[in-house]
């Protein structure tokens, strides 16, 4: 009886070492695996008064951005010579198409192509797709405002050449309707004048919407962040938002809105919608997953779509606006040839900083 019991627990030690050697692999097994790169973990390195710091940093860089372009054409002894203004605009041109296809579409293809989504996702590029549908539904919107904006400006012509005929019973087409007879007439609405105006303000409402959806998402993405990276993504986007907002506030003066209020509102809305974006993150870092597959989803499909936008404007002033300007503000002067080649380089370093700062920071 005694030898039963000895063996019974020579048995239940064995076992219990056993089951100690197999925990300890088991262990090691587990540290040897790859992290969960679809899980949100935690991070104890999170300063929340620091995370807030950068609310008030990005919102007084956005807003600087923005007042710089807009306040200098509004005030005339803040007034800046028309030739720098281009030059801004310019350099705008630049930091749109590298805000597009670096800051946005790269990202987009990054988050729809990433292997926490569904397979069915990764198997085909949709970023390229949704910037594509972008660019398409712009060209669309644009079109369709532009014929309309055309035909109410034609009846509104229509209407003073009735009640101002000449004697004879015959109408100064060229005055009343608004004609451009030079050839340069420009804007959508071909050959009505008063359009210009019109589809600048609506160009500037399109850049606006697409700017302002791309900020929030990279201030939620700062929101999230722990101190070591918020402190490389905090000098990027001051530089970011600091030059979205040079090429928005252009656009903005550009559009010579009637009311100072609407100028205002438009600032505003951009420049708080990175710190909004920040403050949301702020708020729900402790739930939010950015690895998540509804996050990683609604991020690549409107940096895709924002993207398209934008590229669809940048277009637009690069091959519109920029030779318009060359033949304004270049044509004919003193040093026209240092003139186009300042404006070449304005666009060239507008998209080379954006392109660095995507690139290293």
């Amino acid at each position: 009886m005694s030898n039963c019991t000895e063996e019974l627990t020579s048995c239940i030690a064995n076992l219990t070492l056993v089951t100690d050697q197999l925990a300890a692999l088991q262990s090691s097994y587990d540290a040897l695996l790859p992290e969960d790169e679809c899980a949100a973990g935690t991070d104890s390195n999170y300063t929340k008064p620091l995370h807030i710091a950068a609310v008030f940093i990005i919102l007084a860089a956005s807003f600087l951005g923005t007042l710089i372009p807009v306040v200098s054409a509004r005030l005339k002894f803040l007034s800046i010579h028309p030739f720098f203004i281009i030059i801004g605009k310019c350099m705008g041109i630049g930091v749109l198409l590298a805000v597009a296809l670096i800051h946005m579409l790269v990202p987009a293809n990054e988050s729809l192509s990433s292997p926490c989504i569904p397979v069915g996702w990764t198997e085909y590029p949709y970023a390229m797709l949704f910037a594509l549908l972008g660019i398409l539904i712009l060209q669309c919107f644009d079109f369709v405002i532009g014929q309309y904006i055309q035909s109410r400006a034609l009846k509104k012509r229509s209407k003073q050449m009735d009640k101002q005929q000449t004697p004879n019973g015959a109408t100064d087409e060229h005055f009343e309707m608004g004609v451009d007879t030079t050839g340069h007439g420009h804007g959508h609405a071909h050959g009505v004048v008063l359009s210009n105006k019109d589809m600048k303000t609506v160009e500037a409402y399109l850049l606006e919407f697409g700017v302002t959806v791309h900020s929030v998402f990279v201030g939620l993405t700062v929101g999230v962040v722990d101190d070591g990276s918020l402190k490389t993504l905090l000098i990027a986007l001051v530089f970011h938002q600091f030059f979205e907002g040079l090429a928005l506030g252009s656009r903005i003066s550009e559009a010579k809105l009637k009311s100072r209020i609407q100028e205002l509102v438009l600032m505003l809305i951009f420049s708080v919608s990175a710190p909004l974006g920040i403050g949301i993150g702020i708020g729900i870092a402790s739930q939010l997953n950015p690895n998540g597959e509804t996050f990683l989803l609604v991020q690549g499909i409107l940096d895709g779509l924002c993207a398209g936008v934008l590229l669809y404007i940048g277009f637009c002033l690069l091959l519109k606006d920029f030779p318009e300007d060359v033949e304004k503000h270049c044509k004919d002067r003193k040093y026209e040839p240092l003139m186009k080649a300042g404006m070449f380089w304005a666009m060239w370093i507008g998209a080379g900083i954006l392109a660095f700062i995507g690139r290293y920071l």
